[in-house]
């Protein structure tokens, strides 16, 4: 039984809501940034997975100038809805920019694991006032539901978020990685998995979860094709296409071998529809 969190971001001003786009208006596009940070878009809806870190660990930093303009909320990053964050690893996730980010865009809302609060209310740049605009989720083994407002739809953005351990055994076990299915104006599905296990046994228990719904496009750590195989990440994920992300600088022969599609150059695109 998932956990119903009844989240929504009220419109500001008394105007009349915006029309929103209505389903094949225009196509969900994911846009590769760096490593794990991913940006979707549905017609005027925006999400951001992962967008903020600082440090490499073998993996590509978003460029400087792509961070400039996200954090400036201009070009292609202007009029962002949400920011997703998996987990709090240094090459996810810097309170200290999130709190900046957070700052100069009051109309975003961050959605992120307890623990990323914790680090950023411990960061000088820390205001009371985020509070109100962060969907902070508990380190429990249930999904759990959002419902997020954007662009005049009540529920533009619906998102569930399973815990599914960081990969590493149980020396990474306090870690809590968020696993995210996200559906956006009723119609484009997305799922990114963070830093996810590719222990199978951590999946058996989310069958049902996985199953119910099908996703459009998955976005696993190249560890899950390569160990798994894209087919069995399909028919695991309950996913129409994945594309592997977190792939290192060092691009690994098996990744360069494989025919299974992976995010490994900063601007690649794909069309989140295309594989229906």
């Amino acid at each position: 039984m998932s956990i119903a969190l009844a989240l929504t971001l009220a419109l500001a001003g008394s105007g009349t809501a915006l029309t929103h786009p209505q389903p094949g208006d225009e196509s969900a596009t994911a846009h590769f940034l760096a490593n794990e940070a991913v940006m979707v878009t549905a017609g005027e809806t925006k999400i951001l997975f992962d967008p903020l870190f600082t440090h490499s660990y073998g993996y590509p930093l978003v460029a400087p100038d792509t961070k400039a303009r996200l954090m400036a909320g201009e070009g292609e990053f202007a009029g962002v809805d949400a920011v997703l964050v998996s987990h709090v690893h240094g090459d996810h996730f810097d309170a200290p920019e999130m709190n900046a980010y957070l700052a100069a865009h009051p109309e975003v809302i961050l959605v992120a694991p307890h623990q990323a609060r914790l680090d950023m209310q411990a960061d000088a740049g820390w205001q009371p006032d985020f509070a109100e605009r962060m969907r902070i989720l508990p380190f429990v083994a249930q999904p759990q539901d959002l419902v997020i407002a954007a662009d005049g739809d009540s529920a533009a953005i619906s998102i569930e978020a399973v815990y599914i351990p960081h990969a590493g055994g149980p020396g990474r076990a306090h870690i809590q990685n968020m696993v995210y299915r996200v559906t956006l104006n009723g119609e484009a599905t997305v799922m990114h998995l963070g830093d996810a296990t590719p222990d199978p046994s951590a999946y058996a228990p989310h069958a049902g979860h996985f199953q119910e719904e099908t996703t459009h496009n998955a976005f696993p750590p190249y560890w899950l094709i390569e160990r798994w195989g894209g087919d069995t990440v399909r028919e695991t994920l309950n996913a129409d296409h994945v594309t592997g992300i977190h792939v290192p600088i060092n691009t690994p022969i098996s990744v360069r071998a494989s025919r299974e599609d992976f995010f490994t150059e900063a601007g690649e695109t794909r069309d989140v529809h295309g594989h229906e």
